[in-house]
């Protein structure tokens, strides 16, 4: 697939999936996807300012998103510059309830029955909280 702006010629690439593989401007790598067996999206990067970014996708046995790293690395060397990690999480029911940042408290979303929230924590305190009516509306909002 090719597309032309302000004199950029982008061209898109795709697998015998007809999944993205790599972009190119004017002929030069921009993007490039990866993606496992399973066909889930394991690497995005691109080159900023001369640095090789990257995110990092993992994933449990259900195709749920368990964790994204996202890395800095010089190009001709390989050397990781900064990296962040983020961690997610699930409840019974396979919703997502808890993301974990690098260094930082947990958020949690605090649902009931089929996943209605009825408020959020960070690293144990409450943000928010909903009292909701029997059809589930929210009745009352209250924070901290």
């Amino acid at each position: 697939e090719t597309g032309e702006d302000e004199g950029l010629i982008t061209l898109w690439h795709y697998d015998a999936s007809d999944r993205i593989t790599h972009r190119t401007v004017n002929g030069d790598p921009a993007e490039q996807w990866q993606y496992d067996e399973h066909g889930w999206l394991t690497t995005l990067s691109h080159t900023s300012e001369g640095h090789r970014v990257s995110v990092h996708y993992g994933y449990d046995d259900k195709g749920r998103l368990t964790g994204e790293r996202q890395t800095v690395e010089n190009p001709e060397t390989g050397e990781l510059l900064w990296h962040h990690e983020t961690g997610h999480a699930y409840n019974e029911q396979g919703l997502a309830n808890r993301v974990t940042p690098d260094s930082l408290p947990p958020v949690e979303w605090l649902t009931y029955g089929s996943g209605y929230l009825a408020g959020m924590k960070l690293g144990g305190t409450p943000l928010v909280e909903y009292t909701r009516d029997r059809l589930h509306r929210e009745t009352v909002r209250s924070f901290g």
